[in-house]
């Protein structure tokens, strides 16, 4: 076994090996590892979750009612020069400020950790990831679980977090832990002697005091020789295990030739069926689309005969001259909005079509037949002769009327031959009265009644020539998504065939290379691990030589047994 003496020799020496062994394996990772200098004195951390009373277990430590000060950083520092008491003639205390990660704790720099946990539940997730990481830069840590005051279950609490951390950090198992209570050490100085005495004891303070600085004090050196072996042993462990995830990748089995013309087939298989999908459900659409735009159409031109009727069995002469003038525009406005609702009816239909296939910008772009010239609505035809027979046989029967309204004066006993000569202008002029109001009221219902049968006409030829123009733009639709239906299928099959022969070449070229990967990560993971054994075992040497050298102070009295208590009411130092 070495002695004393032969250590820090030996420790420089392994260091030196390992920083190189590191740089050579992982550069990286060895610029990571880079100790931290030592500070001038030894320091502890008081280091833990939010709310877990870093300041107030500091103050008690230190026999204050409040901690010291944060300086420019927000940390807290408790040295000798600022607090007389004996604790701190040989070693600082520190609480950290805390970085913009409150799960990693700040302990570069300190010679030991001081880790505050809560009797109030267990250790959580976070909190020993945390404290995971600090071990990996901390060699020297120590537990304290603080609040016991005020949970009687804390020895439950205790016993959960000496498991947890056995479980994630299994070097700190044997770590020690110190039930405390800063509010009891507090309550102390307001009570008589002895229930004072009694409130310091139930603290747990005491032996906190006395494991600080049994295991910190005078040891600024060989401690910080173990923090820096702590950080080469974290980082060449990390470096194996890196390795040897590198060698489970490697050797997991590659596809070969036959596995991957297997996938093809399948992948091949798919895309004919992925091909029948599509086309089946594009027809299906289409179909649907056609018989929605045909029902459109008639619905739309049925309103407009009902329409265009009613204005004709209401409108006057001068009403009916301009009913064929308005039907075409408004044949024209029927026209555009049958094509329009067809045009998005169909790019709506060819996007969900071909979106998984197409990217949206190359989605071609539908020809739905122009509307061009206005749609035509015939000219009304001229009347025929039947109409003007029936307009003079209704003056013919107005001078009828006008006779029989005179037969009656006829009949009167005074001499007819004066009552003829004298009847003989009403008799005209009834006539031809009545005569003129029943041809304008036959012509009128015959123009009516041409008009009629004209727009029936008018509007089934216009109908004929809508359905047409949508016949025109369904086949011209069809086919254009036809045809970018199958060139996107075809550009997948080819890139599938494309990927499958490079993937090909790789693998008979990564052969060899795979083989040769595999040896050198092994021969990584050995060196690393070979080295972080070593590491280890030094450390545990080193811990060996720590725990003579107190049996040896101990029976020699060079340090004391008992480190005497902060006065409770201590004042910082001038």
């Amino acid at each position: 076994m070495s002695t004393l003496q032969e250590v820090p020799g030996e420790v420089a020496r392994t260091r030196e090996a390992l920083t190189a062994l590191l740089a050579r394996l992982d550069p990286d990772a060895a610029s990571r590892a880079a100790a931290p200098p030592p500070p001038a004195r030894p320091t502890v951390v008081l280091v833990g979750a939010p709310g877990r009373g870093r300041g107030d277990l500091l103050a008690a430590l230190l026999g204050l009612d409040a901690p010291p000060g944060p300086d420019r950083d927000g940390t807290r520092r408790a040295t000798h020069a600022l607090v007389g008491v004996p604790l701190l003639e040989e070693l600082d205390l520190v609480v950290p400020a805390r970085g913009a990660d409150p799960d990693t704790w700040p302990v570069d720099g300190a010679t030991a950790a001081l880790v505050l946990a809560d009797a109030a539940a267990p250790l959580g997730a976070g909190e020993l990831d945390a404290l995971g990481r600090a071990a990996d830069r901390v060699d020297t840590v120590l537990f304290a679980l603080t609040r016991t005051e005020a949970h009687r279950g804390w020895r439950t609490v205790l016993e959960a977090d000496r498991a947890l951390v056995a479980e994630h950090v299994p070097r700190l198992a044997e770590a020690p832990w110190f039930p405390v209570s800063a509010a009891l050490a507090r309550r102390a100085p307001d009570v008589p002697a002895a229930g004072a005495e009694a409130l310091r004891r139930r603290s747990g303070l005491a032996a906190l005091q006395r494991e600080v600085h049994r295991l910190v004090a005078r040891r600024r050196r060989m401690l910080a020789e173990a923090n820096a072996l702590r950080l080469l042993a974290a980082a060449l462990d990390g470096v194996a295990a890196r390795a040897e995830a590198t060698r489970t990748a490697l050797r997991t089995p590659a596809d070969g030739p036959g596995d991957l013309a297997r996938r093809r087939d399948e992948l091949l298989a798919a895309r004919a069926a992925l091909r029948r999908d599509h086309h089946t459900r594009w027809r299906a659409d289409l179909a649907a689309a056609r018989v929605a735009a045909t029902d459109d159409l008639a619905a739309r031109v049925r309103a407009l005969g009902a329409a265009v009727r009613s204005r004709i069995d209401e409108a006057d002469r001068a009403g009916l001259a301009a009913i064929p003038r308005e039907l075409a525009g408004e044949v024209e406005a029927l026209a555009g909005a049958v094509v329009d609702g067809l045009g998005a009816r169909l790019r709506a239909l060819v996007a969900a079509t071909l979106a998984d296939l197409v990217p949206a910008a190359e989605l071609p772009a539908l020809r739905v037949a122009d509307r061009g010239e206005p749609a035509l609505v015939p000219a009304p035809r001229a009347r025929p002769a039947e109409d003007r027979l029936l307009v003079v046989a209704g003056a013919a029967g107005g001078l009828g009327l006008s006779r029989l309204a005179l037969l009656p004066l006829l009949a009167v006993p005074i001499a007819p031959a004066a009552l003829g000569a004298a009847l003989v202008p009403v008799s005209v002029g009834l006539g031809l009265g009545a005569a003129g109001w029943v041809a304008r009221a036959r012509r009128l219902a015959a123009d009516r009644a041409h008009l009629r049968q004209w727009s029936v006409e008018a509007l089934a030829e216009v109908r004929g020539d809508l359905e047409r123009v949508l016949a025109d733009a369904l086949i011209a639709t069809e086919r254009e998504v036809t045809l970018a239906l199958d060139a996107a299928l075809s550009d997948r099959a080819r890139d599938l065939d494309d990927a499958l022969a490079a993937a090909e070449r790789a693998i008979r070229r990564a052969g060899t290379d795979r083989t040769e990967a595999d040896r050198a990560a092994a021969r990584t993971a050995a060196e690393a691990r070979e080295g972080r054994d070593r590491a280890e075992a030094l450390l545990r040497r080193l811990a060996a030589l720590r725990d003579r050298v107190d049996a040896a102070a101990d029976v020699a009295a060079d340090v004391p047994a008992d480190v005497p208590e902060p006065h409770p009411r201590a004042a910082p130092g001038t």
